[in-house]
Order: structure tokens, then C-alpha cells, then sequence
């Protein structure tokens, strides 16, 4: 019962923080096992508690297991080992994911930040680089191109001679990252699989939903750890159309202006993949309006990557309707995409003139060259 899940929560933080207490409960006990039946009974004494109406202190109750339950997963998933054995037990997998409903995400901040630390913990490799803020010279003033070229140097330098990194932990293959984030977005046994889907068809995404739930009401670093995520699960072409079905281009339009420069480029990033893939009139009108702005402003971010993406992005968007194009020349999108002809990069170049091709069928553009006030073009 709910003892047994409290003590099961009590084992998974104590393995949470030390590897050789994880390896000694690992080997007592069938650990995925009892965290399973834990996470069970936890999400059954939730909706026994709603089905009876009971007050809120009986539901804080349970949260608080929630809580314990879903700390001592964000700790354990930062590690490869343990997401290689949870990739093997998806019923535990399924667990986890299934704990908690909409509501809870809503009102407990608490739940909502655990939340989105176990996806972004899933949905990372040992690949994916994540920087700590250094304010300390010379490092405050290098980009991330000089950070990379330290860092190659460091591993060109013999093994004794390599500074030691503080805390640094394996978070797993690129391999294992791309198949749990295939399973996010192709979750089976969903929850929230739509009147017209098919039984063979793929399950909705509702770890997206959820992650949406999480930025509506969820703190800036929350908001970061999704904006992340989306991008992580943007990056196979095939996981596009599932992150739109599941509502991730509202949640990132509400991300992209994030004050934090990674997980805003990561959104926009993000946001730009989708538009490239997707015909435009699966988006909402509201969708493809806000849409157009930070597209516009990717044509001059300084890295090339975000300026071909974004512009190839804003060029299927503009194929839509006058309006998209009248308000992209609105956002000054002629002459940005214009500026990506001096690019150094053919890519970029080509990248830029195939959005120019699509503003030329604004009447607004039309109108300067016959006005002649297009010299330059």
C-alpha cells in the first residue's frame, strides 16, 4: 500500500544521490519493479481521493509521495546506466509518465519543474554539452565556438594533464537518447488518444501536452528545461508532426522570447524545424501569424544554422497566404532575408532567395520594384 510506496520512495532518493548505495539496492532488490508498483499505487490513491471527494489535505498527502517519488527519478534518469535498464522496463517507463494528470502539473510548481527534469534528463546524451554559467573572465567572454576549441584542446592534452571536471556524469549514448525520445513521442498504452485515431496508429504525445501544462504555469526554469526539450524531440524530421497534433507550437511560441539565449534559440530552433516540414495550413491561424516574427528574427541570429533554418522555416510559412507575407514584410523580413545573400555560406545564400521568392508574390513588394525603389535588388 502507501507505506510500501513511501519506503520505495525513501530507497529511489537514496540511490539517487550515491553510486555505490544505487549499486547495493540495485542488487537486493528488483528496484524498476517496486518503483513501478510504487508509482501505481501512488497515481490509484490520487484518483481514489478525487472519486471520493476527499479534502485537500488528503490530496497534499499524495502529492507529497508524488513529489518524493519524482525527485528521486529526475536524480536517477541523469545517469545513462540507469536509463539504459529504465528503456528496458517501459512499463515502469509508462509509470512514470502516467503519475500525474494535467491538474497536478497546474497547481504544484513542484511536480512541474520534476516533471520537465525527467523528460529533459530522458531526452539528453552525453552529446548534448550543457555549459554552467561561468561570470568569471576570460570564460564571460568567450562564445561558444572558443568554448568548443578549449574543450578539443583539453581532449588532445594526455589524461594526467586534463583538468578535472566537478561532478560530471555519463548521461548516456546518442543511441539510447534517440530511442527514449522516440518513446516520448510515440508513447504506447496512451492516455489521451484522439476519437480519430486509428488502433494502429502512433499514440499522442500527452508527455508534450503535459510539458505544455508545465509552461502555463511553471517557473522560467522550467519554461528553460521544456524549451530544451522540444528541440531535443524536434531534431528527427518524423517527430515533427506529432509535437504539432500534441499543441508543442503553442507551447514553444511561448518560449521563444525566454530571457535565457539557449532555451530561446532552442525554441525558435524548434519552432523553425516544424514550419520547414509542415504545411502551414495544419497550424492554426493564430499559429501561423505568431509564427512569423521570430522567423523573421532568426535571418539575423549569428549563427548560420538558425539563420538557414529559420529562413527555409519562413519560406514554406509565406507559401500560406497574403496576410503571412504582408506581415512578415512588416517584420522587415525583405531586407533580412536579403542580407543572407552576402552570407559566406552558399546554403544560407540559397536559403535567403528562396524566402525573397515568396515575399515577391506580396503586392507590396511588387509595388516597390515597379516604383523603382528596389535599386538594389
Amino acid at each position: 500500500g502507501l507505506m510500501h510506496a513511501k519506503l520505495v520512495a525513501v530507497l529511489a532518493t537514496l540511490a539517487g544521490h550515491k553510486k555505490d548505495v544505487r549499486e547495493e539496492i540495485f542488487d537486493r532488490i528488483d528496484f524498476l519493479v517496486e518503483l513501478r508498483h510504487a508509482l501505481d499505487v501512488a497515481r490509484d490513491s490520487a484518483s481514489a481521493a478525487r472519486a471520493e471527494g476527499k479534502t485537500g489535505a488528503n490530496i497534499e498527502e499524495v502529492r507529497r509521495l508524488f513529489r518524493a517519488l519524482y525527485e528521486s527519478c529526475a536524480c536517477l534518469t541523469i545517469h545513462g546506466e540507469f536509463k539504459e535498464s529504465l528503456l528496458a522496463s517501459k512499463r515502469t517507463l509508462k509509470s512514470m509518465q502516467d503519475l500525474l494528470t494535467a491538474q497536478d502539473l497546474v497547481e504544484d510548481p513542484q511536480l512541474a519543474f520534476f516533471y520537465a527534469s525527467i523528460a529533459y534528463n530522458l531526452c539528453r546524451s552525453r552529446e548534448d554539452k550543457v555549459r554552467p554559467k561561468n561570470k568569471q573572465f576570460p570564460f564571460n567572454e568567450l562564445d561558444d565556438d572558443d568554448l568548443n576549441a578549449i574543450e578539443e584542446f583539453y581532449e588532445k592534452m594526455p589524461a594526467e594533464s586534463r583538468p578535472v571536471k566537478n561532478g560530471e556524469v555519463d548521461a548516456g549514448s546518442g543511441e539510447l537518447a534517440e530511442k527514449l525520445r522516440a518513446w516520448c513521442v510515440m508513447q504506447s498504452g496512451d492516455i489521451v488518444r484522439r476519437a480519430t485515431d486509428t488502433p494502429s496508429s502512433p499514440a499522442s504525445a500527452n508527455l508534450i501536452a503535459h510539458l505544455g501544462k508545465c509552461t502555463a504555469h511553471g517557473s522560467t526554469r522550467v519554461k528553460n528545461l521544456v524549451a530544451l526539450v522540444l528541440k531535443f524531440l524536434c531534431a528527427e524530421p518524423s517527430h515533427r508532426r506529432f509535437v504539432v497534433s500534441s499543441g508543442g507550437v503553442r507551447t514553444l511560441l511561448g518560449l521563444i522570447d525566454l530571457e535565457e539565449e539557449a532555451a530561446s534559440d532552442a525554441a525558435r530552433q524548434a519552432l523553425a524545424q516544424i514550419c520547414i516540414v509542415t504545411n502551414p495550413t495544419l497550424l492554426s491561424y493564430s499559429e501561423q501569424l505568431d509564427s512569423v516574427r521570430p522567423l523573421v528574427q532568426m535571418l539575423e541570429h549569428r549563427h548560420e544554422l538558425l539563420q538557414f533554418e529559420g529562413a527555409m522555416g519562413l519560406t514554406n510559412l509565406l507559401s500560406c497566404s497574403d496576410e503571412l507575407r504582408s506581415r512578415a514584410i512588416q517584420g522587415d523580413a525583405w531586407r533580412a532575408s536579403r542580407d543572407l545573400l552576402f552570407s559566406d555560406n552558399e546554403q544560407v545564400q540559397r536559403a535567403g532567395i528562396e524566402a525573397m521568392c515568396n515575399l515577391t508574390m506580396a503586392p507590396e513588394i511588387l509595388e516597390r520594384f515597379a516604383d523603382g525603389r528596389c535599386e538594389m535588388e
